[in-house]
């Protein structure tokens, strides 16, 4: 089999874009923050998905800096990024994204804030540097914790390279969906969000099905989290591939992958079946 024999010759623009995995502990068990995208949405529409988006241009302003819980070295070292003024962009990006999706501020403030009324003016296109400045918030960046990077095969209409973050919900907080952008929300424990994709009560995407995968083997967000900051966040750029029985998604590692080191546990490939995404196996020879 050929690799990559379905990946387009005219690659698209890849966009940077952050993903911040929201995690709580609840009885006894983890359970992920996940947001149903509107169906109209150009991208994943219809799909649960964490909360996130595209970096915007003022998430990458050197005025951050001053506002910033830790040197932006520190934090490129975290991320694994050479270009420390991206690597802050980034982490800006997560947060902003996580109050405008989510309702939940990673940040800290020496104000009493009325978050509501912010995550209204955010929606209606004030900026959230804008916000920052008036009400004295401070991004907790070290809340941050980098878990993956992922991007989009060359086959979609739409390219992002997502930096993957996970965040504990801090206390006192709640977490609500945005009622715009995305249209429902739940609280789920990654092994509930994979059987209700199995049984079709959800959409997911390949990175989310893998992200879950990952959390069902830990009983605590600390846990979890210890175990991503162990270790350099993997690169994963799958590849979709065409054969006899069909096309596949082929991550790196795989035999028709163009990158021979395997990045992630378990399997390196994966299918859409009636709906769901389901590891397969790699046939040898």
């Amino acid at each position: 089999m050929s690799k990559g024999t379905s990946q387009s010759s005219d690659p698209k623009p890849i966009k940077d874009a952050s993903t911040v995995v929201v995690l709580r502990d609840r009885n006894g068990a983890v359970e992920t923050f996940m947001v149903c995208r509107h169906k109209r949405s150009g991208f994943m529409g219809g799909v649960h998905v964490f909360p996130g988006g595209k970096l915007d241009r003022n998430d990458s302003n050197r005025a951050w800096l001053d506002l910033s819980h830790e040197p932006i070295e520190n934090l490129a070292l975290r991320m694994d990024e050479t270009d420390q003024e991206l690597a802050l962009g980034l982490a800006i990006a997560a947060i902003r994204e996580t109050f405008e999706e989510a309702g939940v501020l990673l940040t800290t403030s020496s104000k009493a804030i009325d978050s509501h009324s912010l995550r209204m003016e955010l929606h209606r296109g004030t900026q959230f540097s804008v916000l920052a400045e008036r009400v004295g918030l401070r991004p907790n960046t070290c809340a941050l914790t980098a878990y993956a990077r992922w991007v989009t095969p060359e086959v979609e209409r739409s390219r992002f390279d997502t930096r993957f973050f996970l965040a504990v919900l801090p206390p006192g907080q709640q977490a609500s969906h945005d009622g715009t952008e995305t249209t429902s929300a739940a609280w789920l424990r990654p092994e509930q969000a994979l059987r209700d994709m199995e049984q079709g009560r959800i959409m997911l995407a390949p990175p989310t099905v893998r992200t879950l995968q990952w959390l069902t083997g830990f009983a605590s967000s600390s846990a979890a989290i210890e175990a991503s900051a162990s270790r350099k966040p993997p690169l994963v750029r799958p590849e979709v591939v065409s054969g006899p029985q069909g096309w596949f998604l082929a991550l790196p590692g795989d035999p028709a992958h163009t990158e021979p080191e395997r990045v992630l546990p378990g399997s390196t490939r994966m299918v859409l079946e009636d709906g769901a995404w389901r590891d397969v196996p790699v046939e040898v020879g």
